[in-house]
This record gives structure tokens, C-alpha cells and sequence, in this order.
């Protein structure tokens, strides 16, 4: 069976998003995020990076960096910054076939609800805000 990418010229020219790419789609994508999750938050910072430093591998637990898509810390100014490691997101991008958007929020949700010690009834809650109001995903024609 052929796949449909194989006859299809638009793939030739698609790259992975760049740091700038993901940031820039986790930043829409975060005005997307329920408000009451937000309102908990605050303002947060989002960066980009390839992939978690060792220090953080040992402070997780982590035996991969493909482990760790996101961790919501405080910088040094005591302000709350998202930090998404680039190559995980992608690659568990590319192993759920969701859109990027749909990953970026579940990852940036977790980490909220990580850091605030949400319940899990909240979580779901939230979860279920997101999923009533996120439109159903578009696949290339």
C-alpha cells in the first residue's frame, strides 16, 4: 500500500519546526489554555530548548532527555517560566499524530497542574474544558 506522502511534492519542502516555531505556536497556544488555569499561574515566560541539561536529567529522574517535554520553574527573578524541550515535544509529536497545538497544551497543562498540585478532578476538569472547545484536527489533502 502506498502512502499518500509518497506521490505528494508539498512534503518535499516541510521542515521540523524550529525553536522559534514552537515558541512562537506555544505562546497562541497558551492563550487557548482555560483562563482559570492561566489566572493561577500568572504570567508565565515560555523558552525553547533542544533538550533538558544533565542537572535537570539528575533533578527529574530522567534516563532519556526524550523523557521530558516541559518543566514550569521559577527564574531567578522568582518569575514562573515554561521551559518545553524541543526534540521531545517533536518526537512524541510525531509517535501520537496529534496536532502540534493539541501536544503543546497537554504538555504545558501538565506542568501547570505539576507545579500547582492541581487534584486530578481539576486536571480532568480542565482537560475536558480544553477538549470541548478544540476543534477537531485537519490532516493534508
Amino acid at each position: 500500500m502506498n502512502s499518500p506522502f509518497h506521490n505528494d511534492s508539498r512534503w518535499s519542502h516541510m521542515r521540523a519546526p524550529s525553536a522559534a516555531d514552537l515558541s512562537h505556536l506555544a505562546r497562541k497556544t497558551w492563550k487557548q489554555v482555560p483562563q482559570s488555569l492561566r489566572k493561577m499561574t500568572g504570567e508565565i515566560a515560555i523558552t525553547v530548548e533542544e533538550f533538558p541539561d544533565d542537572e535537570t536529567m539528575d533533578e527529574i529522574g530522567s534516563e532519556t532527555p526524550f523523557d521530558i517535554m516541559g518543566l514550569l520553574r521559577e527564574s531567578d527573578a522568582g518569575h514562573p517560566v515554561l521551559v518545553l524541550y524541543r526534540r521531545a515535544v517533536l518526537d512524541y509529536w510525531v509517535e501520537q499524530g496529534d496536532e502540534l497545538s493539541a501536544v503543546l497544551t497537554q504538555v504545558m497543562v501538565h506542568e501547570a497542574a505539576h507545579q500547582l498540585e492541581l487534584s486530578e478532578e481539576l486536571v480532568a476538569q480542565l482537560e475536558a474544558e480544553i477538549e470541548a472547545s478544540t476543534p477537531q484536527p485537519r490532516t493534508v489533502q
